[in-house]
């Protein structure tokens, strides 16, 4: 093969992986999603950075995966409301990035617009205080507001009224100016750096783990939800049947619908026929198990009848050796 056909492969490789700048600067990093993902993909759920779906999109994957694959669209902070309004503008369709985006809607207080969004909580995130390895609040094992009275925060005020109140004499005595970021890694930056110190959940801790970073549970702070949100369809516009059912799928799985439910993109024939090959596999598993009871049955009545009883019993001890030997092997 010659240099310039290998060239011109490469660079139709770059093409067709390459995402339009709109969605690319939504991502979390620019490779988490080839372009072939999402063109093939029937369904798309955006999640924000920590969040851990993978139990959710495996059994979408083991269940779905062959009829109706799934495109992971992981975005940056705070966008998973917008990867819901972007269009996704691809060869087939304008269809949006995201079908479905797991959001804190703590950050993202347009997902609890009701008239605009459906949401189901998933579960809460632990609030925790992020700080410096060698500060001195890692002694505790959790920190409250009154431990933060002498202590700056990446936060307004306004934020934390508790820790306001305790904290309003010294910094009246210690007047300092709350630097501008953008999102919990430049935060975590100025606490790296002892600006001051942050409030997140847990998992965003993990996420943006440092080693000259730790963290501490905050007492007295309401834990954080996480949700998943997708956008309602107009009256006079109806979703697709296909999109709803798919959507309403992924709400099963999430919820712990099991494979078996009546829910689901499975058609009524397909689901009668599983069920029936499950059940006729049971039949033949209990009939093998009856068959090989009843050849013990009668090794034993044999046995019994000869006088060989004690040397059955004895062969019966060294082949139950020899099969929990096989199994330690």
């Amino acid at each position: 093969m010659s240099e310039n056909s290998t060239n011109a492969r490469a660079e139709e490789k770059a093409r067709t992986n390459e995402l339009p700048h709109h969605i690319a600067n939504l991502l979390y990093t620019s490779q988490a999603l080839p372009a072939q993902v999402l063109e093939r993909s029937e369904l798309r759920i955006a999640y924000v950075p920590g969040i851990m779906p993978g139990k959710w999109f495996t059994r979408w994957h083991e269940r779905y995966g062959d009829r109706a694959p799934l495109a992971e669209i992981p975005v940056g902070e705070g966008l998973g409301i917008q990867a819901l309004t972007t269009e996704l503008s691809t060869s087939q369709s304008a269809e949006p990035l995201a079908h479905m985006a797991i959001v804190r809607p703590n950050h993202e207080p347009r997902s609890r617009d009701t008239d605009e969004y459906h949401s189901i909580r998933l579960y809460e995130e632990v609030p925790v205080l992020i700080m410096p390895s060698d500060h001195v609040l890692t002694v505790l094992d959790e920190v409250s507001f009154e431990d933060l009275a002498e202590e700056f925060l990446l936060h307004g005020p306004d934020d934390y009224p508790a820790w306001a109140e305790a904290s309003s004499t010294w910094r009246a005595e210690n007047p300092r100016v709350l630097p501008k970021f953008t999102g919990d890694r430049e935060a975590l930056e100025l606490v790296a750096a002892g600006i001051g110190l942050y409030i997140a959940p847990m998992s965003v801790a993990r996420f943006y783990h440092r080693k000259d970073l730790t963290y501490r549970p905050m007492r007295g702070l309401e834990p954080y939800p996480v949700t998943l949100t997708w956008r309602r369809a107009p009256v006079a516009h109806p979703r697709p049947e296909r999109e709803e059912t798919l959507i309403q799928d992924f709400i099963g799985i999430v919820r712990g619908r099991t494979a078996s439910s009546e829910r689901g993109s499975e058609t009524k024939q397909s689901r009668a026929k599983r069920i029936a090959d499950e059940k006729a596999k049971t039949k033949a598993k209990n009939r093998a198990a009856n068959a090989r009871r009843e050849a013990r049955d009668r090794k034993k009545s044999n046995a019994k009848k000869s006088g060989n009883l004690r040397e059955y019993a004895r062969h019966n001890a060294q082949a139950a050796r020899a099969r929990r030997a096989g199994k330690k092997r």
